[in-house]
């Protein structure tokens, strides 16, 4: 079940994260150091998932970001995508990686992820809203 799940928000979060992507394009063309392809790509890559997608969001949130004030990330994004990465270490049963807690852990890091994430999607939503019809 927790398998379903978070495919499922995968999907529906890439789905909107290429679409924010779209977005930041017709904000800012130069703006992005990656071609539009890794903005899904980026996250199957192994190694490089953990570092290619927040490169990704950071040039979309700069091409979000109001004109006078163009900033590539802030507390808020780097604390979401840090937890990500932390429950992704954690979350997933390992036979050499120990006890039952271990994976506990990193599932209580995946919520607060969640949470957090609900704020990235509701800030850049809020941003690009103001920028495309400011």
């Amino acid at each position: 079940m927790r398998l379903l799940a978070f495919l499922v928000t995968g999907i529906v979060f890439l789905r909107w994260l290429w679409q924010i992507r779209v977005n930041a394009e017709a904000l800012a063309p130069r703006g992005h150091r990656m071609k539009r392809g890794w903005t899904t790509g980026a996250w199957l890559v192994p190694v490089a998932c953990f570092f290619l997608p927040k490169r990704i969001i950071n040039d979309i949130w700069a091409a979000s970001s109001p004109p006078d004030r163009p900033r590539r990330t802030d507390a808020l994004l780097t604390s979401w995508w840090l937890l990500f990465v932390a429950a992704q270490l954690l979350a997933f049963p390992s036979t050499s990686r120990g006890p039952l807690s271990t994976e506990m852990a990193g599932a209580a890091l995946y919520v607060l992820a969640g949470v957090l994430g609900i704020g990235v999607v509701r800030r850049l939503a809020a941003m690009q809203r103001a920028r495309l019809h400011g």
